[in-house]
């Protein structure tokens, strides 16, 4: 199903050696690249557990101490936050209970740290949202990217989405139709943001993918794909339970994957050629910032929370398990 949007926002990167960037899909891929090089210079640094940003030393294979684990085996998603062993560009699980401003910035209503939903360790960000709008917290310092391409994982527990009989449009009547977004990924060269997001849709809530360039002649338009797997019977956004979301962003073959639970969703791939918008080609920019929150976009006076735990960002497929 495809459905428009209803927003409005405002290289010269070697290519991605294919063998690699497939690899990584369904297998830990190492990159080669030590924490400290890749354009991040001396200072490039990962965030353990919300604290002050430290060295990170280089991916480690062996153990459970920053190996890669695809299981889809949700038992062994929780228990203990993992950053301080992930070997990560960034990972944060929150534990500290102060949201650490020298890597995120908050935008539009703030969150809070607290204890009440937890996917790892004891803290998780909490956020409210009351009628459309955002609050989300982004981060730059891991950018720019090796080949314009990066990995994310977050747990996400989601308490109230959109529903059917929510109001506040403004001729009074309930939705029918409403999109949100929890991560967007924007940068250079190309306008708009780079979606993981949602529809709800005949009652059901999908996860989706898309973006808003509407801007540029060249832009792919306002678009969301939903969620279709399996083929024909999708399951909707759960509520009252942790998910763990992983999304690849490759700006290098303009590429874009999505896994639930450690399962990649092929309808929600996307290419320069596959994607929800008119005819042009789908081009990713050049990555600067990621955010992960929620935005709503559609009028309504109907309160969204979310809770999200254990981001974390990386130059290869992260999984559920680390």
């Amino acid at each position: 199903m495809v459905s428009v949007a209803c927003s409005s926002h405002s290289s010269d990167a070697p290519g991605t050696d294919a063998a690699v960037r497939d690899g990584a899909r369904d297998a830990r891929v190492d990159t080669g690249v030590v924490h400290g090089e890749a354009g991040h210079g001396s200072d490039a640094r990962a965030t353990h557990d919300g604290g002050s940003p430290a060295d990170a030393p280089a991916h480690n294979d062996s153990g459970l101490d920053g190996s890669r684990d695809f299981t889809a085996d949700a038992s062994a998603f929780f228990g203990a936050s993992r950053c301080a062993s992930a070997h990560v560009l960034l990972c944060d699980g929150f534990e500290t209970g102060t949201l650490n401003t020298t890597v995120w910035t908050v935008n539009g209503t703030a969150p809070v740290i607290d204890g009440i939903h937890a996917a790892r360790g004891t803290n998780a960000l909490h956020i409210t949202q009351n009628g459309n709008g955002s609050s989300y917290i982004q981060e730059s310092m891991t950018f720019p990217v090796p080949n314009d391409t990066y990995f994310g994982r977050a747990f996400f527990w989601f308490a109230k989405l959109p529903t059917m009989s929510a109001t506040g449009a403004p001729d009074g009547s309930a939705f029918d139709y409403a999109h949100w977004t929890i991560i967007a990924a924007s940068g250079t060269d190309v306008e708009g943001q780079i979606r993981v997001s949602g529809q709800l849709s005949k009652g059901v809530n999908l996860f989706g993918v898309g973006t808003d360039n509407r801007v540029q002649d060249s832009g792919t338009g306002d678009w969301t794909i939903s969620d279709n797997d399996p083929t024909g019977d999708p399951s909707p956004v759960p509520t009252g339970q942790w998910v763990c979301l992983e999304w690849m962003h490759d700006g290098a073959a303009n590429e874009t994957l999505f896994y639930w639970n450690d399962v990649e969703h092929p309808s929600l791939e996307t290419t320069a050629t596959k994607h929800g918008g008119n005819a042009n080609p789908f081009i990713l920019p050049q990555f600067t910032n990621v955010w992960l929150g929620w935005q709503e976009y559609q009028p309504t006076t109907e309160p969204f929370e979310l809770w999200v735990d254990e981001v974390a960002i990386d130059t290869a497929r992260v999984g559920c398990v680390l």
